[in-house]
């Protein structure tokens, strides 16, 4: 029963570590991007929609507004409706002149045999501009657990075989765990 308590403390220790990197990612890309959209003096707007998604302006951003539009987001993904997902939010972080709000979403696929199946994480940082609040759109972007590239809506279209993937390679090191 103690090996078991330790595995478990040690798998919500690693999650955590985990889900900071992940947000820490999303926060740099935006970070660097934000540094090459300023170089570069390009107007970005019209790649902050996607899949008839309008996202918010910045001044009218809000928790609630993230969570319903990561959801009307995903809806437009060509997902099997075997898949279940929760939308959570995570923290804000504070940068110059602008807000970031990140969110996770948690998917499982459960069947009859696996009711409790693998979860796949998915992060999402949105980034509200404090100047340009009356016309800019949210800056959106996301990252799948153990994954180091970086989405954006309207750029790249979701694929099921991704989340798939991180689901079979989780049950594959269970496997190797328990040998």
């Amino acid at each position: 029963m103690n090996r078991l308590n330790n595995q478990n403390k040690m798998e919500r220790n690693s999650c955590e570590i985990n889900e900071k990197a992940e947000f820490s990612v999303l926060i740099k890309a935006l970070q660097e991007e934000r540094l090459r959209d300023n170089k570069e003096e390009v107007d970005n707007a019209s790649l902050f929609t996607s899949d008839n998604i309008e996202w918010a302006t910045c001044k009218d951003f809000n928790i609630e507004v993230g969570k319903q539009q990561i959801e009307a987001y995903i809806k437009t993904w060509e997902i099997r409706s075997c898949w279940i997902y929760s939308i959570e939010f995570f923290r804000t972080g504070q940068e110059d002149d602008f807000t970031i709000y990140l969110y996770e979403v948690i998917f499982m696929a459960p069947t009859s045999r696996k009711p409790i199946s693998e979860r796949v994480s998915v992060y999402f940082a949105a980034e509200i501009s404090k100047v340009e609040a009356e016309t800019r759109p949210v800056k959106v972007r996301f990252i799948l657990e153990s994954c180091r590239v970086i989405h954006t809506p309207g750029r790249n279209r979701f694929n099921e075989k991704w989340l798939t993937d991180i689901t079979e390679t989780k049950a594959l090191w269970q496997k190797m765990m328990d040998f």
